[in-house]
């Protein structure tokens, strides 16, 4: 139960973010209140019943003179994370021969469960919706904003971690890695090694991977286009996102729990996709073994193998080493290593390197795949 304390400090704080959200409207009055805004969306999944996807209302701000001195770095991540979003909004969405409207929450956050009746494709491919800001002159009147549409072609999904799994972050040690999170953009991040090659195999084309692709991370969704950027240039399979948001609204304080926030995330993919087994993949830097053997207990059929990243030599050792012993003794087959280059292995045992000709999946238009 809250104490009277933590509600006090929580409404406080909540109060305060709106008062600094008022001077920014303030601010922005000399523009006229019925100034740009930018659309943020998020790549969605569907399946045969219901597309789902999410977004993001800000205001449009015009973009920072591109530089390479640090000051100049440092400000544009920070305006990254800096979002000034609105409330209120209309969003109409239109894809799959339906419409929707919703409006935008207290931290500009919109999301769409748009119903359907329509059979899973062959072979996986993406689909697209039509994203609109009926009231509002926006930065583009309309976006297409991609959905995964899993194939029937074959039974396995994919569900990541992303920092220190896909991408080198530093995560665990952010004081020796600060320039790192501060400073460095996209193409000057590295990637966990062997995870390219890793994920190319079982996807075939990143673009249009052969299999679906979900991503969990505790980052925050301001760093959506940023990491989507780092996946394109290190030809990372794309995949719908499951972030966290960091604001501050009447309902909750700050953000719920790491291990909350990932593990109810993967359920959400085991449940939406009741026919697929699924690869985890992930490091023993944030807790992910924990969490990924909660997720073996309880879907013990969902789970088909367990990839862990070793970022610090003491993965099979310690009580990780024993979650990762009880993981493989339910019949899930684990694989642990400093890189993803020796994974391949096992990838080749369970078959994941062998879609059925799924590569050949096409980027469709949902109103024309509903024809």
């Amino acid at each position: 139960m809250t104490s009277p304390f933590k509600r006090f400090l929580h409404s406080t704080i909540a109060e305060l973010e709106r008062d600094i959200d008022r001077f920014d409207d303030l601010l922005a009055q000399g523009e006229g209140h019925d100034r740009k805004v930018r659309v943020l969306a998020y790549a969605g999944y569907r399946n045969a019943h219901v597309a789902r996807l999410k977004g993001r209302i800000v205001r449009y701000e015009k973009p920072l003179d591109a530089g390479e001195g640090f000051a100049t770095r440092v400000r544009a991540m920070l305006e990254i994370y800096h979002s000034n979003e609105l409330p209120g909004i209309e969003v109409r969405c239109e894809g799959y021969g339906r419409a929707a409207t919703v409006c935008s929450d207290e931290e500009g956050y919109f999301e769409f469960a748009l119903p359907l009746d329509q059979p899973l494709p062959p072979t996986t491919r993406w689909e697209q919706v039509t994203l609109s800001t009926p009231g509002r002159t926006a930065q583009q009147a309309s976006i297409k904003v991609p959905i995964i549409a899993p194939g029937t072609d074959n039974n396995w999904g994919i569900i990541s971690d992303i920092d220190d799994t896909v991408i080198e972050t530093g995560a665990t040690d952010f004081l020796k890695n600060w320039r790192r999170v501060l400073v460095e953009r996209p193409e000057d991040r590295l990637a966990v090694p062997g995870a390219s090659g890793l994920y190319k195999m079982i996807a075939r084309d990143h673009q249009a991977p052969a299999r679906p692709f979900f991503y969990v991370s505790s980052s925050p969704w301001n760093l959506y286009g940023f990491i989507a950027d780092f996946m394109e240039m290190n030809a990372i399979p794309h995949g719908p996102m499951f972030l966290k948001d960091y604001g501050i609204d009447s309902n909750r304080l700050i953000d719920a729990g790491h291990d909350a926030h990932k593990l109810a995330a993967i359920e959400t993919v085991l449940a939406f996709y009741p026919g697929l087994k699924f690869l985890l993949i992930g490091d023993n830097g944030q807790r992910d073994v924990t969490i990924y053997a909660r997720a073996v207990a309880d879907f013990p059929e969902r789970i088909a193998a367990v990839f862990i990243r070793d970022v610090d030599g003491s993965c099979r050792s310690g009580p990780e080493g024993d979650l990762l012993r009880e993981i493989e003794a339910r019949g899930v087959p684990t694989f642990c290593g400093a890189g993803f280059a020796d994974a391949t292995a096992l990838v080749e045992r369970l078959g994941l390197d062998r879609p059925a000709e799924a590569a050949s999946a096409v980027v469709a238009p949902a109103n024309d795949a509903a024809r």
